[in-house]
């Protein structure tokens, strides 16, 4: 689960699960979980603790997006996920207008393309 406010759009969060796959499989994973490792990349940096801050839920929060990262799930398990935690599901996808590239570090554009590439610096050497 990842902050409503953390997702451009939907390419941004592939090309983050892609680079999170890339990582795995070359052993130059950051974080010591799949899941964290993907909150990391979106937050575009080396440091959990700010990843989580820009990422993960915070007091406040209203929404979220549930992120199925072994795509094994299926929409009845979403259902059931969500029901058990008293969730509405929403029919919304991210999009630009909900994200918030501020709170993900981003001080330049808020657009996919400064999203996209903000994933790309969390594993710049």
């Amino acid at each position: 689960m990842i902050s409503g406010t953390s997702l451009a759009s939907e390419i941004h969060a592939w090309t983050a699960y892609n680079v999170l796959q890339r990582n795995q499989e070359r052993s130059k994973m950051k974080s010591n979980s799949i899941d964290g490792e993907f909150i990391r990349l979106l937050s575009g940096t080396h440091h959990m603790a700010t990843s989580f801050k820009r990422a993960g839920l915070q007091k406040g929060d209203t929404t979220a997006w549930l992120v199925d990262l072994s795509g094994s799930n299926t929409e009845s398990e979403f259902l059931e996920h969500a029901e058990k935690m008293n969730f509405t599901l929403l029919d919304d996808r991210p999009h630009l207008d909900i994200f918030d590239a501020s709170r993900m570090g981003i001080v330049t554009n808020q657009n996919e393309n400064a999203a996209i590439a903000h994933i790309h610096l969390a594993d710049l050497r």
